[in-house]
C-alpha cells in the first residue's frame, strides 16, 4: 500500500501509482490527485491488512502508527524516527561510539567537558538538516544554544510533532568520512535491496545543507557490495523485514561504514529518490512493490563515466516570500542538462525548485553547491 502526503508528491509516482494500480490509502492528499490520476484508492480498514507501506512522506507516520498499534511496523517506525533509540539499538555494532540525549530546556546548563572537543547536535526526532548543528570547539556551544531555540520556533509551523520533535536533541561524536544516502527496502525474508546510493559533497566542513547529492556508476560499484553488508548487519540486529527505507551513512577512510540516521516507511524525501528513473532507468515505486532488485551489472553497463544529481533550490530565510517572485528560466539554464526541473510553490514550502540533472563534470557540482539563491530572486 502507499501513502501519498504533503509536501510534495511527484508526477513520476502518481502516474506509477495509476498505471500500475497499485493500493493507495484513500486519505484527503489522495482524494485530491485522483480528480487528475485514476488511483486505485482503499478504505482504512483495507489499508490496515496491508503487509507493505511505502509513503512519500513522513507526515504520514502519525496516521500509521494510530493504525497499525502494536505491529512490526509501529516498532520499527518508532525506532526509526528517534535517533537516540536507533543508537542505542545498534550500540552493540559500535560499541565505542560516543552519543548521548539533552532535553531542550537543558541544553544551557549542560557540562559539555566530558563531550568531545568536537561534536554534531540535532533533534532526536527530525527531517532534512533541520536544527543540525556542527559544534567545531566548545566555545561555540552558547551561540549554537541560541540559534537552535530560534530554529525550533520556525521548524515547528511547517511540520507536525511527529516528524520535528524539539523536545529532545542527540550529540554524538563526528564521524570522519564520505557521506552518502541510500535508498534500499528490506525483502520478506530481511535481505536488503538497494535502489540508489548518493554521495553527499559539501561546500566546506562547517556545511550540513542537503543542497545537492550525486549518483554514478562509480559510486555506486564502489560501494555496493559495503553497503549491502552494514545494511545486512543492521537488519539482522533490529529484525528488519518489508520495511523500506533511506539511510544516511559514513564511509571513514578504513572503510569502515557507520549510520547516521535511518529514516522509515520512505526513500529520499520531496521524491528525490526519482533520480533512479532519470539515471538508471529504475522506477523505485515498482522495484518495491514487486520485490524486485535491481541488475547493478546490466544497468551501469554503460554509465561508468556519467555524474547525475539531484539538487535542492532553498528558499533564504532572510527574504519575505510573500513581496518576491523568482526567476525559474534562469535557474534553470544555470545547468547543463536538466532531466526534469520541478517548481515548487515556494510560498508555502521551504523549496523553491528540484532540478534532476547530468553533470558535465565535477566542477558543475562546486558550481551548484556555491550557488546563490538570492541572484534568483527579484
Amino acid at each position: 500500500m502507499f501513502i501519498l502526503e504533503a509536501p510534495y508528491v511527484s508526477d513520476l509516482m502518481l502516474k506509477t501509482l495509476e498505471n500500475n494500480q497499485f493500493e493507495v490509502l484513500s486519505n484527503d492528499i489522495a482524494k485530491n490527485y485522483s480528480s487528475e490520476y485514476k488511483l486505485n484508492l482503499i478504505d482504512k480498514n483495507t489499508a490496515k491488512n496491508s503487509l507493505k507501506v511505502y509513503s512519500n512522506s513522513e507526515n504520514s507516520i502519525n496516521w500509521v502508527l494510530n493504525n497499525f498499534q502494536n505491529s512490526d511496523l509501529a516498532r520499527l517506525i518508532n525506532l526509526c524516527k528517534n535517533k537516540f533509540e536507533f543508537r542505542k539499538s545498534i550500540s552493540s555494532i559500535y560499541p565505542n561510539f560516543f552519543f548521548t540525549e539533552i532535553a531542550l530546556k537543558d541544553l544551557q546548563i549542560v557540562d559539555i567537558s566530558k563531550f568531545p572537543k568536537q561534536f554534531i547536535i540535532k533533534p532526536s526526532i527530525g527531517f532534512l538538516s533541520m536544527g543540525v548543528h556542527k559544534v567545531s570547539s566548545h566555545s561555540e556551544w552558547e551561540n549554537t544554544v541560541d540559534t537552535i531555540n530560534t530554529e525550533v520556533d520556525m521548524f515547528a509551523k511547517n511540520f507536525p510533532k511527529d516528524v520535528l520533535s524539539s523536545s529532545n536533541f542527540i550529540i554524538e561524536e563526528i564521524i570522519q568520512g564520505e557521506e552518502f544516502a541510500i535508498d534500499a527496502y528490506f525483502d520478506k525474508a530481511g535481505s536488503p535491496v538497494i535502489l540508489n546510493i548518493f554521495q553527499h559533497p559539501f561546500v566546506s566542513e562547517d556545511d550540513v545543507s542537503d543542497r545537492v547529492y550525486i549518483s554514478s556508476g562509480k559510486v555506486i560499484k564502489e560501494n555496493l557490495k559495503n553497503f549491502e553488508n552494514i545494511l545486512a548487519k543492521i537488519g539482522k540486529t533490529l529484525n528488519i523485514k518489508n520495511f523500506p527505507m533511506h539511510i544516511e551513512v559514513i564511509k571513514c577512510a578504513d572503510n569502515t561504514i557507520v549510520p547516521v540516521e535511518i529514516n522509515p516507511m520512505r526513500f529520499a524525501g520531496w521524491c528525490t529518490t526519482d533520480l533512479a528513473y532519470y539515471a538508471y532507468g529504475i522506477n523505485i515505486y515498482e522495484y518495491f512493490n514487486n520485490d524486485l532488485k535491481p541488475d547493478w551489472d546490466k544497468i551501469l553497463a554503460d554509465k561508468q563515466d556519467k555524474i547525475y544529481y539531484f539538487a535542492m533550490a532553498e528558499t533564504p530565510a532572510d527574504i519575505d516570500k510573500s513581496a518576491i517572485k523568482f526567476d525559474y528560466p534562469d535557474l534553470e539554464k544555470f545547468f547543463y542538462k536538466v532531466l526534469d526541473f520541478r517548481k515548487i510553490d515556494y510560498k508555502e514550502k521551504p523549496l523553491f525548485a528540484v532540478i534532476f540533472g547530468e553533470a558535465e563534470n565535477k566542477e558543475e557540482i562546486t558550481k551548484i553547491l556555491e550557488l546563490d539563491i538570492h541572484d534568483f530572486i527579484k
